[in-house]
């Protein structure tokens, strides 16, 4: 093993116990409602977004490179994650609720979709919240690029690409 090696694997070792201790102590500390998310306006009904919400094959393709849903039964969802060297499978339920949907896994980790009129008739506000026990980071970029994803696939039939560019880019996004 070279000295590169070790101390990846050191790094590695150190981040998960971060991660770890983190994750015990927000544990206590999440607060019943989900941390600030995300939000977007996309211009289709409330009722084409939650439709978008629901489908796991159109899910996957607004998920991309990111991971795949499937549907494992009457309103059950698997959520296949993968960010970098991160790969993690989270099963849920979804629950229609006043306004959205919740995501509910047993573990406790939610993804909350909320749904409203936009101003002026411009279509659907659409906001993502997730509750984890690191919620910065899921709510940040990744959210976000989520709902442009989502925005897009409704709006205009397909997500946004460089697969067909000619670059020397590794990934299709």
């Amino acid at each position: 093993m070279s000295i590169l090696d070790a101390a990846k694997d050191r790094a590695t070792s150190l981040a998960a116990g971060v991660v770890n201790v983190v994750g015990d102590k927000m544990a206590d500390k999440t607060p019943a409602d989900a941390t600030t998310g995300q939000s977007v306006t996309i211009n289709s009904s409330v009722v084409e977004v939650e439709e978008l919400w629901r489908d796991a094959a159109r899910m996957s393709i607004v998920l991309g490179e990111l991971g795949q849903v499937e549907n494992i039964g009457p309103d059950r969802y698997r959520w296949n994650l993968e960010a970098g060297p991160v790969a993690v499978t989270w099963e849920s339920t979804v629950h229609t609720e006043v306004g959205g949907l919740r995501f509910a896994g047993d573990d406790g980790n939610e993804i909350l979709v909320s749904f409203r009129p936009a101003p002026n008739h411009l279509g659907t506000e659409v906001t993502l919240r997730t509750k984890t026990p690191a919620p910065d980071l899921l709510s940040g970029a990744l959210a976000f690029k989520v709902l442009y994803r989502c925005r897009a696939l409704l709006q205009t039939g397909e997500v946004p690409t460089i697969r067909k560019n000619p670059s020397a880019r590794p990934s299709a996004r």
